[in-house]
């Protein structure tokens, strides 16, 4: 029993290490070559668990072997693009100014009802409002609407507004994240002083954030109220 749990705690850390060092894409977003390395390597985390006749060490190895031919492979095709085409495919464009690219659609395999339900997911009622629509190598559909049905902004407006950017955590559930406090160019003085103005502790503080105009937004905890700047 023990033997079990200490290989399963072993290949459960392999698995997590190499999955944060292939990058931090979600599944549907990997290329085929990590997919076909995600599916690979859940393979081999299992053999040693399943069966304990089978080495750790072979598991171990397998694994090590399998990623460090991806990042191999990864920064070959960084270096060389067409090799990447061969490997990942290229993106396919399945609507073009307006018009739907029937013959893409069949060499894509994709139907008819398969891509109008990926346009209603993307906000897209009717086809007829679709500029372009492109399947990328990873097989999400990027949706770009005619201009005439596309929310209206304002650059289209003639308009310059403030770039809020995001906004950066300082306080979160009364605990200080510093590298926070570095990315919104402030520091641990500045924000004593801003509580300071407030009547408040960082222990009362369930979330202070700020943007990178300036723009506070504070949550209390429990029943106090929120309130902003």
């Amino acid at each position: 029993m023990i033997t079990i749990f200490i290989r399963t705690v072993l290949v459960y850390f392999i698995i997590v290490i190499s999955m944060r060092l292939m990058g931090k894409r979600q599944v549907g977003e990997l290329q085929l070559s990590e997919l076909t390395v995600t599916i690979l390597l859940s393979e081999l985390a299992a053999a040693p668990l399943t069966d304990k006749n089978i080495p750790l060490a072979y598991a171990i190895a397998a694994i090590l072997l399998l990623l460090s031919t991806e990042v191999i492979i990864s920064f070959v095709l960084l270096r060389h693009p067409k090799l990447k085409v061969l490997l990942t495919g290229k993106p396919s464009m399945i609507i073009c100014r307006g018009k739907l690219v029937q013959k893409e659609l069949t060499r894509q395999r994709l139907c008819l009802s398969e891509l109008l339900c990926a346009l209603r997911q993307e906000g897209i009622a009717d086809i007829s409002d679709v500029e372009y629509a492109i399947m990328e190598e990873n097989g999400k559909l990027s949706v770009f609407p005619k201009a005439a049905v596309s929310p209206m902004t304002p650059r289209a407006m003639g308009k310059n507004v403030r770039e809020d950017g995001i906004a950066h955590a300082l306080i979160i559930d009364r605990t200080v994240i510093p590298r926070n406090l570095q990315s919104a160019g402030w520091t641990p003085q500045m924000l004593e002083r801003e509580l300071r103005r407030r009547s408040l502790e960082k222990d009362d503080i369930f979330l202070f954030s700020v943007n990178d105009s300036g723009t506070i937004t504070l949550i209390l905890k429990d029943t106090k109220e929120d309130s902003g700047r």
